[in-house]
């Protein structure tokens, strides 16, 4: 039976550098797509931002969701709004608006394009108590990205287990799964509907 998942210990993920800072890319789809060539349906990725103001690259076509994981962030999507953003909080924004920043901050970000959609949510578990997710028919993808602590995923029998910076797609739906940590931890659910029309 093939595996409905792709785990991804945060070793294994790829690190690059862009004006402002540092990206690492968690997952793309399709798997051949280029993230410069603005091919995909969705990326995850999560990035730090070094410099005091930032400019945000124009992404036509693209729905940005964009959340902190660190420090705080102040957003100005010129002409249309401001917002204040610290830990967990999220923003959803055409990436064609032109975009400033103030803030030094890691961020969380999810982008779809054409027929996708998708949503962020935080899920802070305390320790040793058990969370279900129940079976969503909804999406077509769901990720954790867990940002601390420890986490072990309960799939029937399959037991996976995750530690800090590491990284989980599931494809084809999810179904039910229980989430457990011995010491707390803080996870970042993505979820991705594709939109197919006949």
């Amino acid at each position: 039976m093939m595996k409905n998942y792709l785990l991804s210990k945060k070793s294994s993920l790829k690190t690059t550098t862009w004006a402002g800072g540092t990206t690492t890319q968690l997952a793309i789809f399709p798997k051949d797509a280029e993230y410069a060539k603005f091919d995909f349906d969705f990326r995850i990725s999560y990035a730090t931002v070094e410099v005091p103001e930032s400019t945000f690259t124009f992404m036509p076509g693209v729905t940005r969701h964009l959340t902190i994981l660190k420090g705080s962030l102040q957003i100005n999507h010129i002409d249309r709004y401001q917002k204040q953003l610290n830990k967990f909080d999220t923003d959803v924004f055409n990436g064609e608006w032109p975009t400033k920043a103030k803030g030094q901050v890691t961020d969380f970000n999810l982008m779809t394009r054409g027929n996708t959609s998708g949503k962020v949510e935080t899920l802070v578990l305390q320790s040793n108590l058990l969370h279900t997710i129940p079976k969503n028919g909804e999406y077509t993808f769901t990720a954790f990205y867990l940002f601390s602590g420890k986490l072990s995923i309960k799939m029937g029998s399959e037991i996976i287990e995750m530690d800090t910076g590491d990284f989980i797609l599931f494809t084809n739906g999810l179904d039910n799964i229980e989430l457990h940590s011995d010491t707390g931890c803080e996870i970042i659910v993505s979820r991705v509907a594709i939109n197919t029309r006949i």
